[in-house]
Formats: structure tokens, C-alpha cells, sequence
């Protein structure tokens, strides 16, 4: 493992990359600060390497609070929007701090992704970084301890999270990888395939009303191979304020089992991504608020790159028929989610 200064972070701790390299020369780098998937570099069927999702190459812009694209990082307690801010355990109303209009996006503004992470173990395959949070913070109740776990070999990321609260309290954790399987441009000739028949809708806001829908004949049905160009448009025809897709669909099959969900290809199929995971599904979002900026590898805009969020269903702390997510004293989280390579 490969060990690189890249910064101090506002609070003065000293932030880190580190790379992981397997046998085919892939290699996986990570830093400390919210745990930050900053490259991932693998080989096409040409023999080229490509950086496959999007970042900067410094830390000033992770920290800019202005420009929250979450690239690469870990989010929670709780991935997506709690709306209004708030939700009940045992009949105790909790008020969150409200970071995206009146909703508590991705924990708030003291959520994982700008928190400091420690690096507790590693060899030559994976990395485990581990950070505590606070009863309180963001205004969710209990001590939360948290482990990430990124191992990385022959072509396979997998990602593990572990959790264990002092107190009740929700937690449904995701990486906010944007993925480019060309290394650069736009995603629009990408082609997605997902086993979903169902998804979330969701209101102007992005906050979701509860219902479950079937997929089919909507912009939002994978179930075949489809462009992704096509299906943002007629997306964004459908729902104009959401400007693409930013909607959680439903893994077919059984609920907590780690199964295939997906797979992802670059436009000009020189490279595909298969997605696993042991989540009831993935919120995809099309990187539809991207803002114009430099990234480490380019210039970047709307519909850059591509996120499978996997995570539990959004919605869950205000609409009971959904699949919970509060997490009690003497539990643990556990969330797996994997990413193969490959052409």
C-alpha cells in the first residue's frame, strides 16, 4: 500500500491517500477524509488504463461547501433525504439539521462524508478505515461506531460497512462513487441493464411520497439493456425540476441477500461494471447537478458520471410499509456491496 500526503482539512488533521495496486496494475486510492474513493483505475480490453470515476486532486475542493457533489465518498448516518428534518422512535421526535432545502440530505452538514476517518488496518488487498460519531451530531440520537472496509483485487471492489449505536437510532450508509467507464466525458452513451422491476417516486424536491411503482414503460425500467442518454431524457421530460434520473429502484429477489444487481457499460464497450450488493436496492442518480468544475482528470458537467448508491429504501423514517432502518443498542449494521471490472 502506497501512502501519500494530499492536504490538512479545515480542523487540521492531516488527510492522506493511500493506493492500493493489484497484480493486473488496477489500483484503488482512498482517503481519509470521509473514507473518499479518490481514483480507481482499471483496464480496458485494449490494455488502456482508465480513472473510472470522478474526483479532485485536492482537498480544497472536497471541503467546498458550495460545491456538495459527495464525489467518492461515504454517506450517512443516514444516505439520501429524511424530509422535513425529522422522524419518531418509540413516539421521541429527533430534528435534524436541514441541509438540502427543509430535508437532512446524506446526515446533514455533519455527515460521514466530511468526517475524519482513521486508517486501523490494511495489507496488501484492502483497507479498513474507522471514525465515531457523537450522539447528537446532526441531531441523531446514540454513539455511532463505524468501520469501512475496501478490498480491492482483480478487478473487484467490495466495499463493507459495519455499525454499532449505543442508542436506537437510523442508519442506511452508501459510497457516492459517480462512475465514467470511458474516463472521461459524459455517461450519455453508457448502457445500464438492472434485475428492477420497481422504483421510488419522487416529488419535485427529490423527496420521496412512498409509492412503489412498477418500472416498466418508464424512463426508469433497466430490466433490458438501455441507453442512458435515452432514458435521461425521457426522464427529464417526465419530471423537468429532477433534471434526469435521482430515483431509488428495487433489486429483484430476496431482501439482505447478496445478489447481482446490475451491470454497466462504456459507451464505446471496451469496459463494463457488474454491480452486487446485499441492499434492497440503489438510488441511481445520473449526475444531473454536476456543476461545471475541474475535476483531477477534466472538466466536468451535468450527467459527468453516474451513481449506484446502494443503501436502503429512502423514505423509511416517514412511510411505515417500507423495509426499516433503525438500528438498536447490541445490533450491528452490516451493508456488502461489490463492483467487478471487466471486458
Amino acid at each position: 500500500m502506497e501512502k501519500q500526503f494530499f492536504g490538512k482539512d479545515k480542523n487540521g488533521n492531516e488527510i492522506f491517500r493511500y493506493t492500493l495496486t493489484d497484480r493486473l496494475g488496477n489500483s484503488l486510492s482512498v482517503l481519509n477524509y470521509g473514507a473518499t474513493i479518490q481514483s480507481l483505475t482499471v483496464t480496458d480490453k485494449n490494455g488502456c488504463k482508465r480513472d473510472v470515476v470522478l474526483g479532485y486532486d485536492n482537498l480544497a475542493r472536497y471541503e467546498e461547501e458550495e460545491n456538495r457533489t459527495y464525489f467518492g465518498a461515504v454517506c450517512g448516518r443516514v444516505a439520501n433525504r429524511i424530509e422535513d428534518g425529522r422522524f419518531y422512535i418509540d413516539g421521541e421526535k429527533y430534528t435534524l439539521d436541514k441541509n438540502n432545502g427543509s430535508s437532512c440530505l446524506h446526515g446533514g452538514s455533519s455527515g460521514f462524508d466530511k468526517m475524519f476517518f482513521d486508517l486501523t488496518d490494511a495489507e496488501d488487498d484492502y483497507m479498513t478505515f474507522s471514525a465515531f460519531s457523537m450522539g447528537g451530531e446532526g441531531g441523531f440520537p446514540g454513539n455511532l461506531s463505524l468501520s469501512v472496509k475496501y478490498t480491492f483485487r482483480n478487478g473487484l471492489l467490495m466495499i463493507e460497512y459495519l455499525a454499532t449505536t449505543t442508542a436506537a437510532c437510523p442508519v442506511s450508509l452508501t459510497n457516492h462513487s459517480y462512475f465514467n467507464l470511458d474516463g472521461k466525458g459524459d455517461i450519455l452513451g453508457h448502457r445500464l441493464q438492472l434485475n428492477s422491476h420497481f422504483f421510488m417516486e419522487v416529488k419535485d424536491d427529490g423527496c420521496t411520497t412512498g409509492l412503489v411503482k412498477e418500472s416498466r414503460g418508464t424512463p426508469f425500467d433497466f430490466t433490458q439493456e438501455k441507453l442512458l442518454g435515452e432514458q435521461i431524457d425521457l426522464a427529464k421530460k417526465r419530471q423537468p425540476a429532477i433534471n434526469g434520473i435521482d430515483h431509488h429502484l428495487f433489486c429483484d429477489n430476496a431482501l439482505s441477500e447478496y445478489r447481482k444487481f446490475g451491470t454497466l457499460t462504456s459507451s464505446d464497450g471496451a469496459l463494463k461494471m457488474d454491480i452486487f450488493t446485499n441492499q434492497c436496492g440503489a438510488q441511481i442518480y445520473t449526475g444531473n447537478f454536476i456543476p461545471v468544475c475541474r475535476g483531477k482528470n477534466g472538466q466536468l458537467a451535468p450527467y459527468s458520471g453516474i451513481c449506484v448508491e446502494t443503501q436502503a429504501a429512502p423514505g423509511a423514517m416517514k412511510y411505515s410499509h417500507l423495509p426499516q432502518i433503525i438500528l438498536h443498542r447490541g445490533q450491528q449494521y452490516y451493508h456488502k456491496t461489490g463492483f467487478r471490472f471487466y471486458f
